[in-house]
């Protein structure tokens, strides 16, 4: 059976050793692994205001599942959150983004937790404070915009801003997202993608049409960032 089952259960050491000594640990990691990184960026100056808190409403900040790591370093320490899944390994992951300084708000996909959940992100955006999350999380499918994103924009209102992320070397994680995590020493790009404004009285069959444009924005930020980095190392 292994140590698997120990390591997710709520006893001692486990539960310190999951949700404290191992986010310690990635969080190490992954300041090394961003160190060694050359990073460039493009389309960042509009999201400036949202991040510093300078505007009445907070935006929305997507980027795919896979493509957290740069995200997570650049624009960490800002006035913005991060919705996380109440899973077991989102708890690990949320004690990560607190490490760089990311008030978080607890997601879920159950509904009663989830309207919660919707409720607590329209309190932050309404405050002003922007949130950050993959539309395609916690589960998929991979590339796929979920309802969530269209329904807090409309109901904050709040634009989104698409995020796309390029390197020139990374590894694949065995994971249904295949997680993007660049070598070291590796060019990277963040591109960060027009805003997207939807209204506020958005009917509910032409959410699915606002769900393709969200995912077309977001297969376009990272195109561009893709062709940044092209170019860059022409």
């Amino acid at each position: 059976m292994g140590a698997r089952p120990w390591f997710w259960s709520d006893i001692q050491p486990w539960y310190t050793l999951r949700n404290q000594v191992v986010p310690h640990i990635l969080h190490g990691l992954h300041a090394g692994l961003m160190c060694s990184l050359r990073v460039t960026t493009s389309g960042l100056n509009q999201a400036h205001p949202y991040l510093n808190g300078d505007t009445a409403r907070g935006a929305l900040f997507i980027v795919w599942h896979d493509s957290l790591l740069l995200p997570m370093h650049l624009v960490r320490h800002k006035k913005m959150g991060v919705m996380v899944s109440r899973s077991r390994s989102g708890q690990i992951a949320a004690a990560l983004w607190k490490l760089h300084g990311f008030p978080i708000v607890w997601g879920s996909t159950r509904k009663r937790a989830g309207i919660q959940a919707v409720r607590e992100a329209l309190g932050h955006l309404r405050a002003g404070q922007s949130i950050g999350f993959a539309p395609d999380g916690p589960q998929g499918p991979r590339h796929q915009a979920h309802p969530g994103v269209v329904y807090l924009a409309a109901q904050a209102p709040a634009l989104i801003m698409p995020v796309g992320v390029a390197a020139t070397a990374a590894w694949r994680m065995p994971t249904w997202d295949r997680h993007l995590i660049p070598r070291p020493f590796a060019r990277v790009h963040l591109h960060v993608g027009a805003p997207i404004e939807v209204p506020q009285n958005v009917a509910r069959e032409q959410i699915v049409h606002w769900q393709n444009i969200v995912t077309e924005s977001l297969e376009r930020a990272e195109s561009t960032a893709c062709r940044k980095l092209n170019e860059a190392r022409s």
